[in-house]
């Protein structure tokens, strides 16, 4: 911006004048240029703006964090809870088995594990504990590998789909301990709403600013 370079240039001007003047007392001060309170306003002014861009941004990119860190909690939680159907499906596909059997038994007591986990999982969704889905996530994950060694017979296919999403799971907790800001969602939209309010008040003084410069620097020019 040409008003902008000239502002800095003439206060740039200013401070070698000042530091080049002779220190005598014969020798007048250097005399401050024209204009020179407006020009520091101006550049006051879109300092101050820059930097509320900046801190409106980085706002906006907490608030976007934590967005996608309730996502994650969220994906985590419905991921357990098809873990744990597909190891219900497992058990279904043995077929007719006494109650006795050990391999039905097992895979009752694992798929059991992660429909626990699953209930587990939403009550920490719900209050936004990063840690508490992550700690479900990791015990159905293991229950559902549990199963899949544990599943001798059943259908080939829903073992695999039980050992894709066990692999899921476990991913899915180590995202899920990450996302910290979850529980920081409605203090995080303040502040990005708060700072973009800012950055607009910033910006709204640049031009008032600007126009007392041009007008001072008109005058000055007469």
């Amino acid at each position: 911006m040409k008003l902008r370079s000239l502002a800095r240039g003439a206060s740039l001007a200013t401070a070698v004048l000042l530091l080049a003047a002779p220190a005598a007392t014969t020798v007048h001060a250097a005399e401050a240029p024209a204009c020179a309170k407006e020009q520091l306003a101006y550049l006051d002014a879109e300092d101050k703006a820059a930097a509320a861009d900046k801190d409106a941004d980085a706002a906006q990119a907490a608030f976007d964090q934590s967005e996608r860190d309730r996502a994650t909690l969220k994906q985590t939680t419905s991921d357990i809870y098809d873990l744990s159907h597909a190891m219900d499906s497992l058990i279904g596909s043995l077929g007719m088995r006494g109650e006795d059997d050990a391999e039905l038994k097992e895979l009752q007591k694992e798929q059991g594990t992660a429909a626990e986990a699953a209930v587990d999982a939403t009550k920490a969704m719900d209050a936004y504990d990063a840690a508490g889905v992550a700690d479900a996530a990791e015990k159905a994950a293991a229950a559902g590998k549990r199963s899949v060694t544990a599943a001798r017979s059943g259908d080939f296919k829903t073992k695999i789909s039980v050992q894709s999403l066990a692999g899921v799971v476990e991913k899915d907790a180590a995202a899920a301990r990450k996302a910290t800001t979850a529980k920081d969602y409605d203090t995080l939209k303040d502040k990005a709403q708060q700072s973009r309010a800012d950055a607009r008040t910033a910006h709204d003084a640049v031009p008032t600013a600007r126009t007392e410069l041009k007008t001072c620097l008109s005058n000055a020019s007469k």
